[in-house]
């Protein structure tokens, strides 16, 4: 394949004409992605396969909806990650699933703990409120999506050494925040 074959711009190109090209590089270029996406949100890796498979066909049936907003490779993404949820909500009724054969153990939060929890997400919450847009971006694509500084730094326009520092201060930022929480939901049993 080229070398410019995995260029994001090449592939919205592709995506914008409705050529099915598109899906063999999006395959090629970020298949590995669209794989560990989809096990990490299907947790095993023959609904993870189907769940790519899905997002795949749904892509090429939709190839010219994608607005532009953001990357295709993102749109696809949020497509395997639909197609897990999918797969979760289908089962949910499975009867093999609700096996009676084995004794669930209690293992339930006490109510201390579930108000420390509580206290520590309005926590995270104002925390995350208090950096500036830019940062809690690029906090946010590392930290949930896994992006390398490299992409980030694309994503946002600028260098991947400024991405590398800002994401360094955010985290310090939220660590000092709540370290003390922390500390006390890892106190309890």
């Amino acid at each position: 394949m080229a070398a410019n074959a995995c260029s994001p711009e090449r592939l919205a190109a592709l995506v914008r004409a409705r050529d099915v090209r598109a899906l063999d590089e999006l395959v090629t270029c970020h298949g590995s992605r669209l794989m560990a996406v989809a096990q990490r949100h299907c947790r095993n890796r023959a609904d993870a396969e189907d769940a790519v498979q899905d997002a795949l066909l749904s892509a090429g049936k939709h190839l010219g909806d994608w607005r532009g907003e953001g990357s295709v490779e993102g749109w696809v993404i949020r497509m395997v990650a639909n197609a897990c949820a999918k797969m979760r909500r289908g089962r949910k009724n499975d009867p093999a699933l609700h096996s009676t054969e084995i004794e669930p153990i209690a293992m339930e939060p006490t109510v201390e703990r579930m108000a420390q929890r509580a206290e520590l997400n309005e926590q995270l919450a104002a925390a995350l409120a208090t950096l500036a847009p830019v940062d809690r971006a690029i906090l946010l694509l590392a930290e949930a999506e896994e992006w390398d500084s490299k992409r980030i730094a694309a994503e946002v326009d600028m260098t991947s050494g400024a991405v590398r520092t800002r994401l360094f201060r955010a985290r310090k930022r939220l660590q000092e925040v709540l370290a003390p929480g922390l500390a006390d939901l890892a106190r309890e049993p």
